[in-house]
C-alpha cells in the first residue's frame, strides 16, 4: 500500500501540482504581462530585435513536460508486465525523467514571467541574467530528480529462498555454532582525482571570467559545488552477516536480504558487462566499482545481484555456508 501511494504521488500528483501550478499561475498573471516578452543577449543585456510571446514561452516550457508526462504514464502501466525487480527501475526511471524535466522548465517560466510583470511593453520587461538562469535551471532539476527518486523508494524485494544452495556451489567449512562476517573497505582513489580536477577547473574558469569579463560570475562556484558534492563517493563498503548483505557507496545503499539468495559465487566482471549491466538490467543490479572480481548473487525472484569484492571466493562460501545453516 506505501508503494502505491509512493508511486502516485510521484508519478501523478507531483507533475500535476508542477504543471498545473504552473499553468494556473500564467493565467492569472496573463492580465499583467506585456504581449511579448525580450530576448535578451550579450555582454551589456542589451534586448535583441527577437522577441517571444507570452503564450509561445508558455506553450513550450509547460507543453513539452505535458506531453512528456502523458508518455511517462503510458510507459508506467506497460511497466506492470516486467518482472518486479526490473519493473521498479523502469518506473523509478520514467518518474525522474518526468519530475526533473517538468520543475526544470516551469519554475525558470515562473521565474521569467514574475520579472516581467507590470511592464507596459516588451522593451521595458525585465528578464533574469543569463548567469541567474545557469544556476536555476540546475538547480530546479536537481530537486525534482531528487524527489522523485525518493518517491520511488527501494525496489521490490526478491522474496525468500526455500532451499538451501546447490551442493556445487563453493563452501567454507563451519559447523553448526559457528558464525561469521565480512567486511570490506575502501577508499576510491579515482573520486579524490576527480574532485581534485574539478575544483582546479572551478578556479581556473573563475580567473578566465574575471579576466576577460570582469566577473566572476556563478560558473566557477558551480563546478566546485559539484565537486564537494561527489566527495562521498569516495567511500564503498561491503558487509556481510547472518542476516543482510549489505553495499554502501557514498549515500547509495543497497541491501539485500540473506534468505532472499539461491546462490553466492564469485565471478569477473568484464568491462562490457560492467559498462552495461545497469542499463541492461536495470539501476541497483549490483554496485561494481570498476572491471575485476566480484561477488554474484542468484536471488530467489531470478535476478542477479553484484558487488565489487577483493576476496569474492571466500564472500561467496560464506554466504553459501550460512544460507546452509537457514535452509536446515
Amino acid at each position: 500500500m506505501i508503494g502505491k501511494v509512493r508511486w502516485l504521488t510521484g508519478m501523478v500528483a507531483l507533475p500535476a501540482v508542477v504543471l498545473g501550478g504552473a499553468t494556473l499561475t500564467v493565467l492569472a498573471w496573463r492580465e499583467r504581462l506585456p504581449a511579448d516578452l525580450p530576448n535578451k543577449g550579450g555582454a551589456d543585456g542589451r534586448p535583441i530585435v527577437s522577441t517571444v510571446t507570452v503564450e509561445q514561452l508558455s506553450g513550450v516550457l509547460l507543453g513539452v513536460p505535458a506531453i512528456l508526462w502523458l508518455a511517462g504514464l503510458a510507459g508506467f502501466v506497460l511497466a506492470g508486465r516486467a518482472p518486479a525487480s526490473r519493473a521498479h527501475w523502469i518506473r523509478a526511471s520514467i518518474q525522474v525523467t518526468v519530475n526533473t524535466i517538468a520543475v526544470a522548465l516551469a519554475v525558470p517560466l515562473l521565474v521569467i514571467l514574475h520579472a516581467a510583470l507590470d511592464a507596459p511593453t516588451a522593451a521595458q520587461a525585465d528578464t533574469p541574467s543569463g548567469a541567474a538562469m545557469g544556476v536555476l535551471v540546475p538547480l530546479a532539476a536537481l530537486a525534482g530528480a531528487v524527489v522523485a527518486f525518493l518517491l520511488a523508494g527501494r525496489r521490490t524485494p526478491a522474496g525468500r529462498a526455500t532451499e538451501a544452495p546447490d551442493p556445487g556451489a563453493p563452501r567454507l567449512d563451519l559447523n553448526g555454532q559457528e558464525r561469521a562476517t565480512w567486511q570490506e573497505r575502501r577508499v576510491i582513489r579515482a573520486v579524490d582525482w576527480a574532485v581534485a580536477a574539478l575544483v582546479l577547473a572551478g578556479m581556473a574558469m573563475t580567473a578566465v571570467l574575471v579576466l576577460s569579463v570582469g566577473s566572476p560570475g556563478w560558473a566557477g562556484a558551480t563546478v566546485v559545488i559539484v565537486a564537494v558534492a561527489f566527495l562521498p563517493m569516495r567511500s564503498y563498503r561491503l558487509t556481510i552477516d547472518e542476516r543482510t548483505v549489505r553495499v554502501t557507496l557514498g549515500l547509495i545503499s543497497r541491501e539485500v536480504a540473506l534468505s532472499s539468495v539461491r546462490r553466492a559465487d564469485a565471478t569477473d566482471v568484464q568491462a562490457s558487462r560492467w559498462l552495461l549491466d545497469g542499463a541492461l538490467h536495470g539501476a541497483g543490479a549490483g554496485v561494481v566499482l570498476l572491471p575485476g572480481p566480484a561477488l554474484a548473487l542468484r536471488l530467489a525472484d531470478g535476478t542477479d545481484f553484484l558487488a565489487s569484492c577483493r576476496d569474492a571466493p571466500t564472500a561467496a562460501s560464506l554466504i553459501n555456508s550460512m544460507r546452509d545453516h537457514q535452509a536446515a
